[in-house]
């Protein structure tokens, strides 16, 4: 007997097949869900196909078997509610001039981890953080969801509401992860660092 859940997800990856989908008020493991079937209405194939790493959506999903939680899913249902995009680099050597004076800063201070706000116009737009690399688990775990995003998102809500867009980039020597968050989608800064730096 198959099992059926509904809830809010949060978008953590998109490859040819499946859709990543980690529960928001759950620490549990991701789930995959099948991209294309036959049996999906074209209503529902074209919500699945505007969907962005980062999104967050309500759906509901139904597994081929009760027994076996880490087959993949499909959708019954599917909603786009909240728009915010995610990007995870792996290699990313190429910053904004923030990171620089942000390293100072944590060199100085003796500190591992340094946040600073962005400004536009003397506005604030988002948030860049600079820490030293935690290794391969801790990087996986952003990829998979096991180390939540949705702390690290809120800190955006005093500036704008969503959708956002961040960008997890991991240095080539793995030493540095850079975090920018930014309160819009689209800005020239975040185009930048994407086009700058190759995505996995």
């Amino acid at each position: 007997m198959p099992q059926i859940i509904e809830s809010r997800y949060r978008v953590l990856d998109i490859d040819e097949d499946d859709i990543m989908l980690n529960e928001i008020a759950d620490t549990g493991l991701p789930v995959h869900v099948n991209k294309e079937l036959e049996e999906y209405s074209d209503e529902l194939q074209s919500i699945i196909d505007e969907v962005k790493i980062g999104n967050i959506v309500e759906a509901e999903i139904q597994s081929e078997s009760i027994t076996q939680k880490d087959d993949t899913w499909k959708f019954i249902e599917l909603e786009i509610t909240d728009e915010t995009r995610f990007h995870f680099i792996q290699g990313a050597d190429t910053h904004s001039s923030h990171v620089e004076q942000l390293n100072q800063i944590a060199n100085e201070a003796g500190e591992d981890t340094v946040r600073t706000t962005i400004s536009s116009g003397g506005e604030p737009v988002g948030l860049i953080t600079v820490g030293k690399d935690q290794g391969d688990k801790f990087w996986n775990g952003l990829r998979m969801g096991t180390n939540t995003h949705e702390f690290d998102i809120q800190s955006l809500q005093p500036i704008d509401d969503p959708p956002y867009e961040v960008i997890y980039a991991r240095t080539s020597d793995e030493e540095q992860l850079v975090i920018y968050q930014f309160a819009e989608i689209g800005t020239r800064t975040a185009q930048a660092i994407v086009s700058a730096n190759s995505e996995e």
